[in-house]
């Protein structure tokens, strides 16, 4: 594996109108990626719906409480909710400063880089 991550987005048109869909959501991503590869995204800023008791970060306990019930350990619930991302961001930054050293900053812009060129993504209003 390349030590990527998935983050779970707290919408329901993407994870279920409840808890417990967005629970199952969660535990099949760890089933397919490892629990060192999930995270959760709130998704607070897009405007969709949330899942029930989800709608802001308040409702990250009962979630929690749940995966607990459903035998997710400390120390995954510690990388679901925080280790996982910035393992991911320290190591991005790493690699950022590892390529400055060995060459100057791009220039590129992204209208001139069709790889790099904003594209819809269905269900999260972007």
């Amino acid at each position: 594996a390349a030590g990527g991550l998935c983050l779970v987005p707290l919408t329901a048109p993407l994870t279920g109108p409840a808890l417990t869909d967005t629970a199952d959501h969660i535990d099949h991503v760890r089933a397919v990626a490892g629990p060192g590869a999930v995270a959760l995204c709130g998704a607070h800023d897009t405007g969709e719906p949330h899942p029930e008791g989800l709608t802001d970060p308040t409702g990250y306990p009962p979630l929690l409480t749940e995966l607990r019930a459903r035998g997710w350990s400390d120390a995954e619930l510690t990388a679901l909710t925080w280790e996982n991302v910035l393992r991911v961001l320290k190591e991005a930054d790493e690699t950022a400063r590892a390529t400055s050293a060995r060459r100057g900053p791009s220039t590129a812009r992204l209208g001139e880089r069709d790889e790099l060129t904003p594209r819809a993504v269905p269900g999260l209003g972007l």
